[in-house]
């Protein structure tokens, strides 16, 4: 997938902060679970950065707290659990760690967010796309690469994202900095 997604979306040449080889044992003892494999090749190939100007993965190498993976993660969580408790209906996966639990993974520039639906072996964990205030949810059975290149190929089928997005003529992804 990773494959597909360079070549549909290329990387930087110099990418900001970038993931690390020999980084990722100590965040994932952190996180307390391994991450997909796919993810961590995304992060060290792009590093931190945006889709088309709106949408934007949460990096564990970022420097800072906006766009961390562990710092977003527990302030997330704490969102995500307290509108599950007000709407169980809209929102029925348990927040993470529970098992099968969902972890943020990043979100869009409209407040849309990204999880992963944890549960099984971390390289078949799907994307759950959860529109805004939770009106809307999507279970994308792809891992995020898949999720990213189906995007940038025009073929990612959603009512989250919006269409002007979705059905751009070329994507791109821009470094932060």
């Amino acid at each position: 997938m990773l494959d597909r997604l360079r070549a549909l979306l290329p990387p930087p040449a110099d990418p900001v902060e970038p993931g690390r080889p020999d980084g990722w044992a100590e965040l994932e003892a952190t996180l307390g679970t391994p991450l997909p494999e796919d993810f961590k090749a995304f992060t060290e190939v792009y590093g931190s950065g945006k889709v088309d100007d709106f949408l934007y993965l949460f990096n564990p190498f970022a420097a800072g707290e906006d766009g961390n993976l562990l710092a977003e993660k527990d302030r997330v969580l704490a969102a995500y659990a307290q509108t599950r408790a007000r709407f169980p209906d809209r929102l029925p996966l348990p927040p993470f760690p529970e098992p099968g639990g969902v972890l943020p993974l990043g979100r869009t520039d409209n407040g849309d967010e990204l999880y992963w639906a944890t549960g099984g072996d971390p390289g078949a964990w799907p994307v759950l796309l959860l529109e805004s205030r939770a009106a809307r949810q999507e279970l994308h059975r792809t891992p995020v690469t898949g999720f990213l290149a189906a995007l940038a190929a025009g073929e990612l089928a959603t009512r989250v994202l919006p269409d002007e997005v979705v059905h751009r003529p070329s994507h791109q992804f821009t470094p932060f900095g």
